[in-house]
């Protein structure tokens, strides 16, 4: 009989990478830490090569840094990532809101309305990480329905950063009215109204970027002049 074969290197890889990718994202490894492969390894019970291998892979997307002589350590967004990410989700979801908006059938509509609900739910029982979780599934249902791999692909290179700001703000207050923001967005995604769609998601991220900016800037800094 055959042994079974031990699990495969890529799936350890892919488990280390999303185990310390959330944490980051929740905060639990802060900005600014540390990251020890050793203690990484004994708290996911797996070998030091999935962990620096995922590591590398959350170096390229921005959420930490390896320093020569002195390890890996948890990114510290600044106002410059703030702004870059932003302006960038602005131009591509804005733009996929509108496309999104003309191609809208009755099952899209249906299901933009169930992860709304499911998000208010959720809000009104406190529990706002699963708020957040069923609330992103609007943008990227939106940028599914402006089927163009392209603009997918570009969203996928950004989606560590979007995550950490939208997780920042949600720390600091803004679930509510940002659900308020999606429910209006998926009003006029229902009503076809691809103008509306669009302003109403660049009002949106204007609102997220803002609320990251104040609380990423130091305390008596006014924030920057940005157009719109």
């Amino acid at each position: 009989m055959a042994r079974k074969s031990a699990q495969p290197p890529a799936n350890l890889r892919e488990q280390a990478l999303a185990s310390i990718r959330r944490g980051i994202l929740d905060a639990r490894y802060p900005a600014g830490s540390l990251l020890s492969e050793s203690q990484l390894a004994e708290e996911l019970s797996i070998s030091r090569t999935p962990i620096r291998e995922a590591l590398r892979e959350l170096a390229g997307s921005g959420l930490v840094r390896i320093l020569p002589q002195r390890g890996v350590v948890v990114s510290e967004p600044s106002v410059q990532d703030i702004v870059e990410v932003y302006q960038l989700r602005e131009q591509l979801e804005c733009f996929a809101a509108r496309l999104a908006a003309e191609r809208l059938a009755p099952a899209d509509g249906a299901a933009f309305e169930a992860d709304h609900a499911e998000a208010m739910r959720h809000m009104e029982a406190d529990r706002l990480r699963q708020a957040y979780d069923a609330s992103i599934r609007l943008h990227s249902r939106i940028i599914e329905l402006a089927r163009n791999s392209r603009l997918t692909q570009f969203m996928s290179q950004l989606s560590d950063q979007v995550h950490r700001f939208g997780l920042l703000t949600l720390r600091h207050g803004r679930v509510e009215r940002a659900l308020q923001e999606h429910g209006e967005i998926i009003e006029a995604l229902l009503r076809r109204d691809g103008a509306a769609a669009d302003a109403l998601m660049r009002a949106h991220l204007r609102a997220d970027r803002d609320l990251a900016l104040r609380i990423t800037l130091p305390a008596g800094f006014a924030l920057p002049e940005l157009p719109g």
